[in-house]
């Protein structure tokens, strides 16, 4: 079998990652909603911090991509940057949201809230693997 038949694999944004996603929100919302998570706003604040860190590094990558330094990065960018985007921004208007209201675990807003955070930070986590794997096997394997 060719190198040219492979493709990145697994991307963030098709059906398993989008699952994962999902289901890492309920959890952590069931988990919200009893009183499980003691820190929730320490908590938002870093998924707040690392969301703009990976929008700071997103730029970063488009930005070497568009100028062609790395042919395995522009073609990895291509295929996944609209994901880890999508979850880097709905990461931080999520947080944004938590963070500008009181997080008690009664209100069933603030549990869907929490809910949404923790599926785009899924978004966000499953999307720099997908791009960082796609690297990889396009620097490894020359594909």
């Amino acid at each position: 079998m060719s190198n040219n038949s492979r493709n990145c694999g697994f991307r963030a944004c098709e059906s398993i990652g989008l699952i994962i996603s999902i289901v890492f929100g309920v959890l952590v919302a069931a988990l919200f909603a009893s009183g499980l998570i003691p820190f929730i706003t320490t908590a938002v604040w870093i998924l707040f911090g690392l969301a703009v860190l990976f929008l700071v590094f997103l730029v970063s990558g488009v930005y070497f991509a568009a100028l062609s330094v790395a042919p395995a990065l522009q073609k990895c960018i291509c295929k996944n940057a609209l994901c880890l985007l999508a979850g880097t921004i709905g990461t931080i208007i999520s947080a944004i949201v938590a963070l500008s209201i009181e997080l008690v675990f009664t209100l069933i807003a603030v549990i869907v809230i929490i809910g949404f955070l923790a599926f785009f930070f899924a978004l966000m986590i499953l999307g720099l693997i997908a791009l960082i794997r796609c690297i990889v096997d396009k620097l490894c394997c020359g594909e």
